[in-house]
């Protein structure tokens, strides 16, 4: 089921590109280190102030936007026989929903993880842009792997791009 794979791969993209948040309001010291200075660290590593400083990094780095978003839903219809560019248009037309999580982001998949966080961030930073690249004209890509900017991630630690709905069951 390579499109199921593909769907949870763009959606774990998702995921991680919107994960942080400004409920601080800016650049203010989180007692940790900064997103930047942690890049040479496992993520298996990383303590709770870490993890939060990466995700805040992230948030403020990697942009995804509504109309992405749409462009996405909308070629994904029409990957399935429905109309993308009426899809979109819908989309964009529904209200802008407000932002979920207040300000954190999921690290359950971290714990073990031997990838650097610059392996991670390059990571999210390649799903972005894939998501960025899919339109209604240039379709997602349904092979079902990940970016190549995610080849480090998904070796050491494949569970990070897994969508993590196990609610800490562990696999």
């Amino acid at each position: 089921m390579t499109r199921m794979k593909l769907l949870g791969l763009v959606m774990a993209g998702l995921a991680l590109a919107a994960c942080g948040g400004d409920d601080d309001g800016g650049n203010g010291d989180t007692g940790s280190q900064s997103g930047g200075d942690l890049d040479g660290k496992q993520l298996g590593q990383l303590t709770a102030a870490d993890s939060q400083a990466l995700c805040q990094d992230l948030a403020a780095s990697v942009t995804v936007t509504k109309e992405d978003l749409c462009e996405v839903a909308g070629a994904f219809a029409g990957a399935f026989g429905g109309d993308c560019e009426a899809t979109k248009a819908e989309c964009m037309s529904e209200p802008e929903q407000p932002s979920q999580g207040g300000g954190e982001c999921s690290t359950e998949g971290f714990a073990g993880c031997t990838a650097t966080v610059a392996e991670y961030k390059a990571c999210v930073k390649a799903q972005a842009d894939a998501v960025k690249a899919i339109t209604c004209a240039t379709p997602p890509d349904t092979s079902g792997e990940p970016p190549a900017g995610c080849a480090a991630l998904s070796e050491k630690c494949p569970e990070v791009l897994s969508t993590g709905e196990t609610d800490g069951a562990g696999s």
